[in-house]
């Protein structure tokens, strides 16, 4: 499978929830990077992974902690 770079937009306000998408993110398999940018709201994801499927996982820590989930695009 082709490796890939997507990125993502999430209402992180902290350590704690950069921390918590990149946990999330790196149980899915093909997930071989995850990069948090806490300031900007930005994940940018490297690997072979779904799209669908990581923002499915997202989307569900989003709704859990109320915070704002978004694809972005792949870069």
């Amino acid at each position: 499978m082709e490796k890939k770079t997507h990125e993502f937009k999430a209402g992180m306000v902290c350590e704690g929830c950069s921390g918590a998408i990149t946990r999330i993110l790196k149980k899915i398999e093909g997930v071989e990077e995850v990069t948090c940018d806490v300031p900007a709201q930005q994940v940018i994801v490297k690997g072979t992974a779904d799209m669908q499927i990581m923002l499915d996982k997202l989307k569900k820590w989003g709704e859990a902690s109320d915070k704002m989930v978004e694809y972005v695009g792949e870069k």
